[in-house]
């Protein structure tokens, strides 16, 4: 039985991606923060409802022993899919971003993945697969308003990806990224969201789903250090519009 770890499972997109390969009978780990039982635990329910089989892990991955602690969980054998889905969003101006926000955002969205990434990649044989989910625009390198210091922390992980995609394509592991925009859950959902939109929508966790599990499997063998974009055409513009 293939075994994927997504970080963040217990709820919103993680829990999408969990049951998405749970469809496919992998086992997946259901990973929550310490004091999320109870949601871990109904998204390992709704994993064995779909087909897979399901393993609890509760751990703060925005520590270096938190990252331990998650990658000491996961079921011996081989992992084939990581995916790096924790991230913490928060707005507003550079300027008045708070160092305590500055540090939670960097430690969550790139410095999890670095660790994890670090403490699991011995037990991923060839042909496993890591993915890591970004933000739409990323890979533009632009500047953004209120949301700066969460693109600087999504910037990195890109790098990140490409990198570990460099160094782990020899030993056949892939690395990519797929980089959402606007979601129907997001927190900060515009009311004109079918104007700045060229598909006249908001995405949906599921979508996002698909686009994990096409990259993590075999159908996209020969696809590495790349960032998949899932958002409708947003920021296709010169200037993000």
């Amino acid at each position: 039985m293939k075994t994927a770890l997504i970080t963040g499972s217990s709820v919103r997109t993680g829990r999408a991606i969990g049951l998405r390969f749970a469809s496919q009978g992998w086992r997946v780990v259901v990973h929550g923060r310490p004091g999320g039982e109870a949601q871990a635990e109904e998204a390992a329910r709704e994993v064995r409802d779909a087909g897979g089989s399901a393993v609890v892990a509760l751990a703060d991955v925005s520590t270096e022993e938190g990252c331990r602690e998650l990658s000491e969980s996961v079921p011996e054998g081989s992992l084939d899919v990581l995916v790096h889905n924790v991230g913490i969003y928060r707005t507003g101006p550079l300027v008045s971003t708070t160092s305590e926000d500055w540090s939670a955002m960097l430690r969550s969205n790139l410095d999890a993945p670095f660790h994890l990434t670090r403490f699991l990649v011995e037990r991923m044989p060839p042909g496993s697969s890591i993915v890591a989910i970004g933000y739409v625009g990323t890979g533009k390198l632009a500047g953004t308003l209120r949301t700066g210091a969460y693109s600087v922390s999504k910037t990195g992980l890109l790098v990140l990806v490409r990198s570990l995609a460099l160094e782990l394509g020899p030993r056949g592991i892939r690395v990519n990224m797929v980089s959402p925009g606007q979601l129907e859950n997001s927190v900060d959902l515009p009311e004109d969201i079918s104007r700045r939109v060229p598909l006249g929508r908001a995405g949906r966790v599921e979508e996002i789903a698909e686009a994990v599990a096409w990259l993590a499997s075999d159908q996209a063998s020969y696809v590495t250090g790349q960032e998949l974009e899932v958002a409708g055409g947003l920021m296709l513009g010169l200037k993000g519009q």
